[in-house]
């Protein structure tokens, strides 16, 4: 299968290309929905090979604050599926192109992702695509050429608020691949962000017993603590997560938090895509939860998803497939007042402006 191969950096695989390995081969074959492997029979074509993370040379400026305002005190603009380009098949959902995620991040106000991630059994590396053939057009194919894009983007402008980076592994993996696949895609992030850029739950949970203990009861890092910095989460609910989490206990030496209940001992991030559950919502995010909720998509029209009624139910990331003006666009997401993102109309403390929120003017 052909794969487009425009938009990204790949290094054409020659004699000091590794072969995939006996594990890798296992793998491929025991895996559920892993797409077709990424490479050409006159030619393979691989991510260059993983390596460090550069040293961060400008430093954060703080807000007037800083030390009152805290990672869940906000409220900013998401894109879903934020690599996604148009299609060929026309099929209404699927008819909308991101720009590159530095553009977004830097002319549309973003302040959180999503990359749908895939494995390539062959590469042994994570690609990011929606579907297979029918809909994998990208502007960032290899997940960490879309990590180094935001990478290059926060460096350039270190005192953004934390960045929510929403990871999608699309694939079912063997029970018996799992640790490996959490290792690599684990790799991979820190092949591009160094630990200490990474707000990861060890760090939230600090000495409380569980992530959703210290929520509850100190809330999340200070933007003083957190500006500069990336937050990853996963969005899965089914033996990925079980398998992540330890056996559903907790994320003790994780990179990533996952899509959570309140209930959970790993709880602190949830994902309730439907901005009806205003009651759910509102308790989530009063009782120190952050919340992702999606709002508008191409050809819209449900009043649910209507941009002013998701600001208004305190979700701290609103997803969207159209965070900007566009030709034949209509009705497009902003949080008003935003700088780009906002102070939380639930939780935010007395005072709080957008421009305390952020100002990359600092």
């Amino acid at each position: 299968m052909r794969r487009t191969l425009t938009a990204f950096a790949l290094c054409v695989a020659c004699a000091s290309t590794p072969q995939p390995s006996p594990d890798a081969a296992a793998d491929a074959a025991t895996d559920v929905a892993v797409d077709e492997p990424f490479f050409e029979e006159a030619a393979v074509l691989c991510p260059a090979p993983l390596g460090t993370p550069r040293a961060r040379t400008m430093q954060p400026t703080p807000g007037p604050l800083d030390d009152a305002l805290r990672m869940n005190h906000i409220q900013m603009k998401a894109t879903h599926n934020s690599y996604h380009l148009r299609p060929t098949l026309q099929i209404p959902a699927w008819d909308y192109s991101h720009a590159p995620l530095d553009v977004q991040l830097q002319d549309q106000g973003v302040r959180s992702v999503e990359l749908d991630l895939h494995w390539n059994a062959f590469c042994e590396r994570f690609e990011v695509y929606h579907l297979g053939t029918i809909d994998d057009l990208t502007t960032c194919r290899a997940f960490t050429q879309c990590l180094d894009t935001i990478r290059t983007w926060s460096d350039a402008h270190p005192s953004h608020h934390p960045l929510f980076i929403h990871l999608e592994p699309k694939d079912n993996y063997a029970a018996s691949a799992l640790e490996a696949r959490f290792a690599a895609m684990e790799r991979e992030i820190l092949s591009v962000f160094p630990r200490e850029l990474i707000v990861t739950p060890d760090e939230v949970r600090g000495t409380s017993a569980t992530v959703a203990d210290a929520v509850r009861a100190r809330g999340w890092p200070t933007l003083r603590a957190s500006r500069g910095r990336v937050l990853f989460y996963i969005d899965r609910s089914d033996a990925f997560r079980t398998a992540y989490t330890h056996g559903g206990r907790d994320l003790e030496g994780r990179l990533a938090f996952v899509d959570s209940a309140m209930t959970d001992p790993f709880g602190a991030i949830l994902v309730i895509n439907n901005a009806t559950r205003v009651d759910d919502i509102g308790a989530a995010v009063r009782a120190n939860f952050i919340v992702r909720v999606f709002s508008w998509g191409p050809n819209d029209t449900d009043p649910a998803r209507a941009p002013e009624r998701v600001l208004a139910t305190g979700a701290q990331i609103m997803s969207t497939d159209v965070p900007a003006m566009a030709p034949g666009v209509t009705t497009w997401v902003d949080v008003p007042g935003g700088t780009p993102s906002r102070c939380n109309p639930l939780n935010a403390p007395m005072g709080c402006t957008s421009a305390a929120v952020e100002s990359l003017a600092r």
